[in-house]
Order: structure tokens, then C-alpha cells, then sequence
């Protein structure tokens, strides 16, 4: 679909999860005759593996992506004056994006969103990012849930029901080949327990031991020392290899979907890489030992028929997901929207777009300058201030 009134965009991306999504919804808007993709430096910068994976199976793979400070970021603008921006960033970075964006001498579009499920939906993610015109939405669920909490908060952008990018390719049906292959999918932030970690990783080098014939591969986003969206506090790798438990588990980093054939189980504790699977028709299991809820953003898998536990990862148990709940969450059936909505804000007929608008910083003021000094300074400084803080009170 054309998109009247959007000749350029700019996405902008700072870590690894955010420059997959702004790349493949870029792609999605093929129309526009002008799209750009750069990222923002920031202390989740995505490496060069990390941006080689990010971007594979995208129209910008094998490309050197732009990088840019906050202020270069902002010469930028004012120099190409794009129609629109798609801010793909971390909740603190867009706040400082906004205001950027709130000090061009022109009027862009303004697209943001998140790159992977959204429930429970937050005032935090939607306060961060409430100079957008467009909030993109990436299920039915999702859109009920930002919707309620923004009208209690009088946060309204224009929201855009699309699938998650890497969700458009779609299965016929429910995967039949044997089971040859499972793949475990961490997520940074859950379970937060070392303890906790150690014990889906015992369980699947189990799994790995009794049953030979199939592949265990625990499929990392970035190995440990390496930046990402969330912060890792206790690497898988560093984990298993202090250890030294010698179970023929297989390690990679790159990208998931070299790994989703016919015949793979994934599982996870709350990845959004289910959802890849899920869309092959592939087979699945969350891992409920450690609590199906908000506090580790399983709350969305209640009623999907794929809640297990480590004993049915240890026993090769994996199950189909229910149909109503992919339909309701992130597999449902209508297109794309947001070529029709940006059409709808800029074309022919379209009231002129008041000033972006943005509402006191998140935390106040010396919130939003930490937030600007994380932009400035390079990650190793940041890093370090990091540790004196942490060492400092802990003294004290």
C-alpha cells in the first residue's frame, strides 16, 4: 500500500531486539521511497555480530547501518528532514528522542513502539514514548490492554495493529514431523535466580543425555559481556561453564531461525521467540516452575495450552498452542495497518499534525538528565560509574 504524504522515513534503533524490529517494519513500509535505518549509540549499542543477526532475513542485511550520537542524530534530521521517524528504542532513549524531535524547525510523523510482546501493558512504556502519533501494536490483546491504560493515564496515540515482523511468514498447520531438534530460547531478565537458571539448564542437559538422538541447543541472544536490550545479570554461558557440567548441550548466537525446522520444540520462560516458533506451526513449552504471571511477563501464555514445567522439558513433553489464543495473541489474520494509518495522517485531507507533544520527564528532571548522559557518555564510562555507585553504597 502507498503511503501518501511519506516520501522518507528514518528509524532509529538501540540494541539488538530494537534494530531487528525497525528493520523488518521498514521493510513493510517498501512503498516509501526513502528509507533509512540507523542506530543510536547507546551503552546497549548492538555489536557486529549482534547487528549481523538482528538484521538477517531483512532488506538490510550485509549493510552497514549508520550510527549516530544523540547529537549527531539531531544534525542528521535537521539536514535530511524526514517525513517520518519510527523512534525503535529502549522507553529512556525515546524520552530523549521526543524531545529531540520536539526541537526540529519542522513536523515529522512520529511511529514508535515495542519490539516484542507488550503484556502486561505499562504506563512506563507508554509515558516514555507519549509524544508518538503512532503506537504500533502487535496483537488484539495487546491493543485492548495499551488502549485501557492509555485513557487512564491521557496517553492516546493512534495505535497500528501489526504482527510482529518475523511473524509474517505462517505455517498451514500444526508441525507433524518427529521431534529431532529442541531449543531453549533464554530470556535476559527471568527467571532472575541463578539458582533458578542453573536448573532449566540441568534440566535440559538431561533431556540432552537420556535422549541422544536429539539435538539441545540453548540458542543465546548475546554471549556474556556483550550488551543487549536487558541487562543479564547471570549469562547462560558464564552460568553452564562454571558449572562443569560436561552435558552435550549445543550453544549458539546466531540467528533464531536458522534453528526453527520441521521436527524443533522451543522453550522458554517468556522469549518472544515462541511466538517465531508458534508461527511454523513448530511445537513449544513455557516454563511455569518459577510462576505464571506479570512479574515475569508470562501472564499473556494463560490459556495457550503450552504451560509445562522442567519435567516435561526433561520427558521431550511439548505442546501445540490453543487456535482462539494465537488468533487473540500476535497470530491474528488481518493485515498490517500501519501503511493505512500513516496514509490516513498524511494524506489528502489530513488535518495539519499539532507539535509533538510530551508530558513531564518520567522521574523528574534529574531523571531525564541521567537519561541524557547515558546518550553522551560512552558505555565503558557509564559502566564504571555504574560500579563505584554499587561498590560505594554497598561500603556504606
Amino acid at each position: 500500500m502507498s503511503v501518501p504524504g511519506v516520501a522518507s522515513i528514518l528509524a532509529v534503533a538501540d540494541s539488538d531486539s530494537y534494530l531487528k524490529w525497525a528493520a523488518a517494519t521498514l521493510d513493510r513500509l517498501g512503498s516509501v521511497p526513502r528509507r533509512e535505518l540507523v542506530v543510536l549509540r547507546t551503552p546497549v549499542r548492538p555489536d557486529d555480530v549482534q547487528a549481523t543477526a538482528a538484521l538477517a532475513g531483512t532488506g538490510w542485511a550485509g549493510r552497514v547501518v549508520d550510527d549516530h550520537s544523540v547529537v549527531g542524530l539531531a544534525a542528521r534530521l535537521r539536514r535530511t528532514r524526514p517525513d517520518a521517524v519510527l523512534v525503535a528504542t529502549t522507553g529512556p532513549a525515546a524520552e530523549v528522542l521526543m524531545r529531540v524531535l520536539v526541537a526540529l524547525p519542522y513536523r515529522p510523523v512520529v511511529v514508535t513502539g515495542l519490539p516484542g510482546m507488550s503484556i502486561p501493558a505499562t504506563a512506563r512504556a507508554l509515558e516514555f514514548r507519549a509524544g508518538a502519533d503512532v503506537f504500533v501494536v502487535h496483537s488484539r490483546h495487546e491493543r485492548t490492554e495499551f488502549d485501557r491504560v492509555g485513557r487512564e493515564i491521557g496517553v492516546r496515540p493512534t495505535w497500528a495493529l501489526d504482527r510482529l515482523p518475523f511473524l509474517d511468514a505462517g505455517a498451514d498447520g500444526p508441525d507433524d514431523a518427529p521431534l529431532r531438534r529442541v531449543v531453549f530460547a533464554p530470556q535476559a531478565k527471568f527467571p532472575r535466580a541463578p539458582g533458578q537458571r542453573l536448573a532449566v539448564l540441568r534440566s535440559l542437559g538431561q533431556l540432552a543425555r537420556t535422549r541422544p538422538d536429539l539435538d539441545v541447543v540453548v540458542k543465546v541472544r548475546a554471549w556474556a559481556g556483550q550488551a543487549q536490550t536487558h541487562d543479564e545479570a547471570y549469562p547462560y554461558d558464564e552460568m553452564w561453564r562454571r558449572s562443569g557440567d560436561d552435558a552435550p548441550l549445543r550453544w549458539d548466537a546466531g540467528p533464531l531461525a536458522a534453528q526453527l525446522e520441521p521436527g524443533t520444540a522451543l522453550v522458554t520462560v517468556s522469549s518472544t521467540a515462541m511466538l517465531e516458533a508458534l508461527a511454523l506451526g513448530l511445537r513449544g513449552l513455557v516454563v511455569a516452575d518459577f510462576g505464571l504471571g506479570d512479574d515475569n511477563l508470562t501472564t499473556v501464555y494463560e490459556g495457550s495450552g503450552l504451560v509445562g514445567t522442567l519435567r516435561d522439558v526433561e520427558a521431550a513433553r511439548f505442546f501445540d498452542a490453543d487456535p482462539a489464543w494465537l488468533v487473540d495473541n500476535y497470530l491474528h489474520p488481518e493485515p498490517a495497518e500501519l501503511p493505512r494509518v500513516l496514509a490516513e495522517l498524511t494524506g489528502p485531507g489530513a488535518p495539519p499534525l499539532g507539535p509533538v507533544r510530551v508530558r513531564p520527564p518520567v522521574g523528574g528532571r534529574r531523571a531525564l538528565a541521567r537519561r541524557y548522559a547515558r546518550l553522551a557518555l560512552p558505555a565503558a564510562a557509564l559502566r564504571g560509574v555504574r560500579r563505584v555507585r554499587r561498590h560505594g553504597l554497598a561500603g556504606h
